[in-house]
């Protein structure tokens, strides 16, 4: 298999692609569970927003480790904007 990692933390920059593509699987599954039983998801939805936050905030940490501090920085936003709407929609919810 030929992975287009490189460089240092090879191995950790791995782990965060495979994390974040069995977190984007489990977003989409719940996704289509939200869509199916409409007023009965409302606890969902913090659910698929703590996992767009914790998408993000691994791929901001890839940034940063990648060396573009820029981009990591505008992804670790997303990432604090979406716990936020993690936060609020949880207290709708519950």
């Amino acid at each position: 298999m030929y992975y287009t990692t490189s460089g240092s933390y090879k191995k950790t920059k791995m782990i965060i692609d495979y994390t974040n593509i069995v977190l984007t699987v489990a977003a989409t599954v719940i996704f289509i569970i939200v869509l199916f039983l409409r007023s009965r998801s409302g606890i969902l939805f913090p659910i698929e927003f703590l996992l767009g936050t914790i998408v993000n905030a691994l791929t901001s940490v890839k940034h940063f480790i990648n060396g573009n501090k820029v981009s990591g920085l505008i992804v670790a936003v997303v990432a604090v904007m979406l716990a936020i709407m993690t936060v609020v929609t949880a207290l709708i919810v519950l």
